[in-house]
């Protein structure tokens, strides 16, 4: 039934029309008077800023303000390495050898000018890593040699200009691939030399010179120094990997963060003997005195603001006493290259240097690291880096085999035991001692040891960190290619799932990069974990479910050689769990994983066994009745006995 209609209410189509007028009506007033006001406002805006503009074009006093506007404007931005070179008014000493490639400011003679040879920013390889730029631009980083004293000596500075002497590029010489020499004389009777000469590698040797023509001695003290301007570029921040100051002082290291000291505050290693520098991922650039036993001053400094840091790291040596007519010489070295182990090494044997090799991060558990991280070079030199990886991983399951097994095998038969192990817990839960010689005696009974299934994966654990640190740190997998898509290996996977890997042509934000290699791993978990025995707990059970999702989305952001060395693990020990379930006799499938349900199969049997023990029980306590009616059938078979007569 219709309800009827409110003879008081107003017509729908009413109210539309009214809207539309209304609209009509603001539309009308907008186009004919409000919009035509607010043109003739801006053309007399337009006009006045006109008018003032040429007034003050006249203006001197407005000209040399607007100069130097522009001109502060220009000084505040920020440069590249090209434009400060051009724009540099003292020349500059080009040098080049295999791996290296700069240049030295005749003014302060610093060398803030240092390309790596065979490193690029990116995988395109247009543009080499630039390790050492010069102030101005965006990350300045710079190496300083000069000499300190507390007399009011005239004394080289950041802007000395020095004569050149040599610039040679040598031929045929196994220590030296180039040498420069400088000179400066303040006139007030010192005479300052520099000669620097590079190997064929990464190492600078400087040796400086003071010759005093005066009257009067002096005392000097020689120095080193390091400086650069805020963090570098590719700075990852990661608890896991050191970047920073590093320093080997005193038969230990210390490897302070950036901002473990406070702006304006300086960490200070009195009397020390060794080397300090900044290490980064895979760059390192060191200080290293030509006598490790000399005694030093190091220190590392912390300057700026908090908008624009400064960090530094330095070495003052010993005072020099500089007699009249006599001459000093002072030697220092400077590494200025790649972590690569091998060279690394070399000058530690050649230059008596200590654990020059620790600039890179093999963390705390190194004796390990090491032997893997050479192991992985020379797999790497040999059938190249990414197959390296996935042979690394067999020779280490391989060695590991014993431990994985013993620990599977108890870790099956320890979940047989769990439903009688749940019956003991209820049986003694307000007695905990009995609980435990309860334990104990079904573990002997059984013959598993609870322990065996523990530390031999405690022992793989440093193993797992290593080979981490190893592929993390490891220079040779730095853009390097990998089958198919993957170009680099110590990048993420490039491509994602929610573009259908690059089909769909849209980018996505960084958040949903979840690669293909991290979908496979993540495949590889869930495989993994249809071969393991299923938690008793509904808790582990739901978290065990979760975690190849959980560690997909983890990895997508790591480097994709780790998420290959993660997958290729998985299906290696997928294998082994296999071999090892046959061996025990457990029915498992390559595909459907294991066929059996050891905790299940646990209950069944504990339910016969308490059948056939009630079975038992029942028989003691109640007496077979066959008996009595063997017993009845035989006296009723019998006839009653008769009576003896009397005689």
């Amino acid at each position: 039934m219709r309800r009827p209609d409110d003879p008081n209410s107003v017509p729908p189509s009413n109210i539309i029309t009214a809207v539309v007028f209304s609209l009509v009506i603001l539309a009308g007033f907008y186009f004919l008077f409000e919009k035509p006001r607010m043109e003739a406002a801006r053309a007399k805006y337009a006009a006045e800023q006109e008018l003032k503009a040429a007034a003050e074009k006249n203006d001197p006093a407005y000209i040399a303000k607007k100069a130097a506007e522009e001109a502060a404007a220009e000084a505040a931005r920020i440069k590249t390495r090209d434009e400060i070179l051009s724009q540099e008014a003292a020349p500059r000493l080009s040098f080049e050898t295999e791996h290296l490639k700069g240049s030295i400011s005749l003014k302060g003679a610093r060398l803030d000018d240092l390309m790596l040879l065979g490193h690029y920013k990116t995988v395109a390889k247009k543009q080499l890593v630039s390790l050492f730029a010069p102030e101005g631009v965006a990350h300045s980083y710079y190496a300083q040699f000069g000499w300190v004293s507390h007399e009011q000596a005239a004394l080289p500075d950041e802007k000395t200009i020095w004569q050149v002497e040599e610039n040679t590029a040598v031929e045929n010489d196994p220590a030296v691939a180039h040498r420069i020499v400088l000179s400066w004389d303040n006139n007030e009777g010192l005479l300052f030399r520099k000669t620097i000469t590079l190997d064929h590698d990464y190492m600078f040797h400087v040796t400086q010179s003071v010759t005093n023509y005066g009257a009067e001695k002096q005392v000097l003290y020689p120095y080193g120094a390091l400086s650069r301007a805020g963090k570098p570029v590719d700075y990852m921040g990661f608890f896991i990997l050191h970047e920073g100051p590093l320093a080997w002082l005193d038969n230990d290291l210390d490897s302070p963060n950036y901002d473990s000291v406070e702006i304006g505050e300086a960490k200070t290693y009195e009397n020390a003997k060794g080397w300090i520098g900044f290490t980064d991922k895979y760059w390192f650039a060191g200080l290293i005195p030509g006598d490790m036993e000399s005694m030093n001053t190091v220190r590392y400094v912390r300057q700026g603001t908090e908008a624009a840091e400064e960090y530094q790291t330095d070495i003052v040596a010993p005072e020099m006493n500089i007699a009249p007519g006599a001459t000093v010489r002072h030697e220092m070295r400077l590494y200025a290259g790649a972590k690569e182990q091998a060279v690394l090494r070399k000058y530690e044997a050649a230059h008596g240097i200590k654990n020059l090799e620790l600039a890179i991060d093999f963390g705390i558990y190194w004796f390990l690291t090491k032997p893997l991280f050479m192991l992985l070079t020379w797999l790497g030199n040999s059938f190249g880096i990414g197959i390296g990886i996935l042979v690394l991983t067999v020779i280490l399951k391989l060695l590991t085999f014993p431990l994985t097994s013993r620990a599977f095998t108890s870790m099956t038969k320890t979940a047989i035991l769990a439903p009688q192990m749940k019956e003991l817990k209820e049986k003694y839960a307000n007695d905990r001692e009995k609980l435990q010689t309860a334990f104990l005696e079904l573990y002997q009974k059984e013959g598993v040891n609870p322990l065996s299934g523990c530390w031999p994966m405690m022992v793989q654990i440093p193993i797992f960190f290593s080979l981490y640190k190893v592929i993390l740190t490891n220079i040779m997998l730095r853009h390097q290619p990998f089958w198919g898509w993957i170009q680099d290996l110590s990048a993420p996977d490039p491509t994602s799932i929610f573009n259908l890997f690059g089909l769909l042509p849209f980018e996505l934000p960084q958040i949903l990069m979840i690669g293909a290699w991290p979908c496979l791993m993540g495949l590889t978990m869930f495989w993994l974990n249809q071969m393991s025995p299923k938690p008793t707990d509904p808790t582990q059970k739901l978290l065990k479910s979760y975690f190849p999702y959980l560690f997909t989305i983890m990895l997508a952001h790591f480097a994709s050689g780790l998420v290959i060395y993660w997958a290729w693990s998985n299906v290696l020990t997928v294998m082994q769990q296999y071999v090892i379930l046959r061996r025990l006799n457990v029915p498992i499938s390559l595909i459907r994983g294991r066929l059996d349900d050891p905790q299940e199969d646990a209950q069944k049997e504990l339910a016969r066994r308490r059948a056939e023990e009630g079975d038992g029980e029942e028989a003691e306590e109640t007496p077979d009745p066959a008996p009595k009616k063997k017993a009845k059938k035989q006296q009723a078979g019998k006839k009653p006995a008769k009576p003896k007569k009397k005689s």
